[in-house]
């Protein structure tokens, strides 16, 4: 490798040439020996439409998954920031300018992506799944790195690892739990700035008021002095807004979820926070929450992309102001799964994969169109 340059590793830019770019204060470069790499896919399914002597006719196949293999795909010119205090995790001493690209890089290609790492990783690489347009790499386009900081402060720094965890892991569980988290963090550092809470100064004064009363009625019931305290301290919270009520104002602010959400919307951003809790507070995904366990794993396994999918679009668009219609198109995927139910047009209560696989053949032979 020419002195001044360093490896990136599994980096999907999806140039087709030979070029250049550059990505917040970075210059990438890319020969044409690193064109076309081998990436992790998953199986899907290819529709094609094309003319033939018959007229027109619409044509699918399956393709296979595909493990990927961990190559260089770009080369980094040299720069000060890679090797200066990470900006997004200031605590940890491990990590540098160089982790923080790559966790941007991973948010926005949604694969593991690393910097001067040669030796494959101990997992097995996931399939991307991107939140920008095949060619927003390739058209340069921007990202004030200058807001790292305020992003850091916001919490992504921590909801990036978190997210990376989850993207790498192939416990369910491992997914649901640091998806969890991410998001959990991600809420908790809005809640705490935007001034969403229901619970004014004199609401809180009236509610203070009547937990004293509250206590006064306890002893003179009778009730054991440490039975009192116990049962005190636990209305330390009463005064803020429930995790369930801080997720549907968030995802409402960052238009994931309608404000004028009905009873089934509601019941399923409720039903998505059960599943979510349940798992982070147990370590255990109770295969009877949806109701048969292979209903449960595909709520589950539909949890797990919205985590990641509600995480990263609030990180682009909102702490690094990346527009991009991908993202736009991602964060509506996330708001009509609480609409309607469906992902990617798959009712996840109803239907099964084979089942909207046959759906979508049907509806693409009869409509030219994937528009479930």
């Amino acid at each position: 490798m020419k002195p001044g340059l360093r490896s990136i590793y599994n980096f999907e830019h999806n140039l087709q040439r030979e070029g250049m770019f550059y990505f917040g204060p970075y210059e990438f470069n890319v020969p044409q020996e690193l064109i076309g790499g081998s990436f992790a896919q998953a199986k899907k399914l290819v529709f094609a439409k094309k003319f033939s002597s018959s007229g027109l006719q619409r044509t699918f196949a399956e393709k296979a998954a595909v493990s990927g293999d961990w190559n260089v795909t770009a080369l980094l010119t040299e720069h000060p920031a890679l090797d200066e205090p990470s900006v997004l995790m200031p605590d940890n001493p491990w990590v540098n300018g160089g982790f923080d690209l790559s966790l941007i890089l991973s948010l926005l290609t949604g694969a593991c992506v690393a910097l001067d790492k040669d030796s494959p990783p101990d997992f097995k690489l996931s399939p991307a799944l991107p939140i920008v347009c095949d060619d927003f790499f390739a058209k340069g386009s921007k990202v004030d790195w200058t807001l790292l900081p305020a992003m850091q402060a916001a919490g992504g720094g921590d909801a990036l690892y978190a997210l990376s965890l989850a993207r790498d892991s192939q416990e369910g569980v491992v997914k649901l739990a640091m998806g969890s988290a991410a998001l959990d963090g991600l809420v908790s550092r809005w809640h705490s700035t935007s001034g969403e809470n229901r619970y004014s100064p004199e609401v809180k004064d009236k509610i203070k008021f009547a937990l004293q009363s509250f206590e006064t009625n306890l002893t003179n019931a009778k009730v054991d002095e440490l039975l009192i305290k116990d049962i005190m301290s636990r209305t330390n919270n009463l005064s803020s807004n429930s995790a369930l009520s801080k997720l549907t104002a968030f995802l409402s602010m960052f238009e994931m979820y309608p404000k004028d959400a009905g009873k089934d919307v509601a019941l399923r951003l409720k039903f998505f926070n059960v599943l979510r809790n349940s798992v982070a507070h147990t370590g255990v995904l109770r295969l009877s929450i949806a109701g048969q366990p292979d209903v449960t794993g595909r709520v589950a396994g539909a949890v797990a992309v919205l985590l990641q999918y509600i995480c990263r679009v609030y990180i682009a668009k909102y702490l690094l102001g990346i527009v991009d219609a991908k993202i736009e198109e991602t964060q509506q995927v996330v708001k009509k799964f609480f609409t309607t139910g469906k992902l990617f047009g798959n009712d996840i209560i109803t239907e099964d994969y084979d089942a909207y696989r046959q759906r979508l053949i049907d509806h693409f032979e009869e409509h030219g169109n994937l528009d479930l």
